[in-house]
């Protein structure tokens, strides 16, 4: 076992890397090295001619730790690996749910990595997590599988194998029919050879393996799927149903192939989130608090409130316009929307120095960008307000990113690594010192946790500001900040830039 980033350039969080088997078991030698690693730009990378498969595992925080494990087999039709966004993306998605997720590397190419050897090193890695199942706290009934494309057919195929005894599985533009016609044909070459017999072919369509005992399955497909017919999943679906097995098939109008963990304004990019509520039905994936959990929880965080003394809620009377237009904000029965346009903020009608401040937010659209200013100049203010034009002021800005944020600037082939979406804190031309961990060039404080949920659900912070030092809370736990805060006084902003946010229950108590 070793730790390190093999395939994907800039993985967060660490992960570990594991080795399916040993040399003498796989007929290598020390120096048997013949793995090609192409970058076909950012989070898009592809891995061809692999001896020597291994398992990359990602663990939760032991905070959300559900107990459920997967294994992510990356697509690329039995000829190499979409390692990226078919591997490494999903497993980090899927370790902030609270689950252990391990991207197989399997041996694929054809000759003589055809059947069986995929399935082998699939039931290798299964073995693997259950092995560790102890160390990482896993509950070994709590396995599952996930598949794309290729590595969909390889994932039903662990789905339908007895020897594996898998809990679940989530099959995502699947490879399910081996027969002429349904399958796709490079697949079927790799897999099985030029010419394949009925019954090899027959064995190797997974619809026709599932039974009564087959698990619970999720498949994700699109309609307009050109390189594997959509036919693929309605069949095994079809089986599933003859078999009364339980699962959900969802099919989107429009997403082609190959679409992974993209996350962008499409019905087919929120897959994810259907993923995530189905998982959450069995019990996989814990569900997010409501009513009474979520004041169980506030409870035990030590949430803030305006009833307690000296907290006051800032309300419409409490703020002022900048640059934004006349109906960049609202009000609406005590919830702030923001339209996001154009690029401006709203701030507090006085200054302030130390003091506490709550807000709850939600982004209404996948990749978000919003945040809060603490201690904006009032210099910047000034000269926003007498050019009334886009733009953002001086100060130490809270952010607030939805995940898809990242999506979205990887799908442009830009660097990600500079930014989180958790709750960053970093000054704008303004004097600060971040605390760890920090952003590659040193400005950005990053969250020590992932405790922020996506669009659609609403997060809260907690900022606490006094004697040049500000500090982050998101969701009930500290993450992030800086000190040595130069200048500490000014106004509080919140920021409009590029997308519908709404906020809630602001409210500030200010300290001596």
């Amino acid at each position: 076992m070793n730790s390190h980033a093999d395939d994907s350039a800039k993985t967060s969080p660490p992960y570990q890397t594991f080795s399916l088997w040993s040399d003498s078991e796989l007929g290598n030698t020390e120096s048997d090295n013949t793995e090609v690693f192409e970058a076909r730009g950012v989070s898009n990378g592809w891995t061809t001619k692999i001896n020597r498969p291994t398992l990359a595992v990602y663990r939760p925080t032991p905070e959300s730790n559900t107990g459920t494990g997967i294994v992510i087999c990356p697509g690329g039709g039995y000829g190499g690996l979409s390692i990226e966004k078919e591997g490494h993306a999903v497993a980090q998605w899927m370790a902030e749910q609270g689950v252990t997720a391990g991207v197989l590397k399997y041996r694929c190419g054809g000759g003589a990595n055809q059947h069986p050897v995929p399935l082998q090193d699939a039931r290798r890695a299964i073995a693997i997590m259950r092995e560790n199942a102890a160390q990482w706290d896993l509950k070994t009934d709590q396995m599952g599988i996930l598949g794309f494309s290729a590595g969909g057919h390889l994932a039903a195929s662990v789905a339908t194998d007895e020897e594996a005894d898998i809990n679940y599985a989530v099959l995502v533009y699947p490879v399910i029919s081996m027969r002429e016609g349904v399958t796709h044909q490079g697949s079927r070459r790799n897999l099985l050879g030029d010419s394949p017999t009925e019954e090899l072919s027959r064995e190797m369509s997974r619809d026709e393996q599932v039974n009564e005992s087959t698990c619970p399955t999720f498949l994700v497909h699109a309609g307009d799927d050109k390189a594997v017919p959509v036919d693929n999943s309605l069949r095994y679906y079809a089986a599933m149903q003859k078999h009364n097995v339980p699962g959900e098939l969802h099919i989107y109008d429009r997403g082609g192939h190959g679409f992974g963990m993209y996350r962008g304004d499409r019905p087919v990019d929120q897959w994810p989130d259907a993923c995530k509520a189905w998982m959450q039905m069995n019990g996989w994936i814990a569900k997010e608090p409501t009513g009474d959990e979520t004041a169980a929880t506030d409870r035990v965080h030590a949430s803030m409130d305006d009833t307690q003394p000296g907290w006051t809620s800032l309300t419409e009377n409490n703020f002022a316009h900048v640059n934004s237009n006349e109906d960049t904000w609202s009000w609406h029965d005590g919830v702030l929307h923001c339209t996001g346009r154009p690029v401006s903020v709203l701030r507090t009608a006085k200054q302030y120095e130390n003091f506490e401040l709550v807000v709850e937010w939600m982004h209404e659209k996948p990749a978000g960008n919003s945040g809060c200013f603490v201690w904006t100049t009032p210099e910047s203010i000034e000269k926003l307000t007498e050019a009334a034009k886009p733009g953002l002021p001086d100060g130490i800005e809270v952010q607030m990113l939805d995940h898809g944020y990242t999506d979205m600037i990887r799908q442009r082939g830009k660097d990600t690594s500079w930014f989180g979406t958790n709750g960053d804190v970093f000054p704008v031309r303004v004097q600060m010192t971040p605390f760890p961990p920090l952003s590659p060039d040193g400005s950005r404080s990053f969250p020590r946790k992932h405790l922020a949920k996506g669009h659609g659900q609403w997060n809260q912070y907690y900022v606490r500001a006094i004697n040049g030092e500000v500090r982050l809370w998101v969701n009930g736990e500290e993450v992030s900040g800086g000190t040595d805060i130069e200048p500490a006084q000014g106004y509080l902003c919140l920021e409009s830039e590029g997308s519908p946010i709404q906020f809630r229950k602001l409210r500030i108590r200010e300290l001596p």
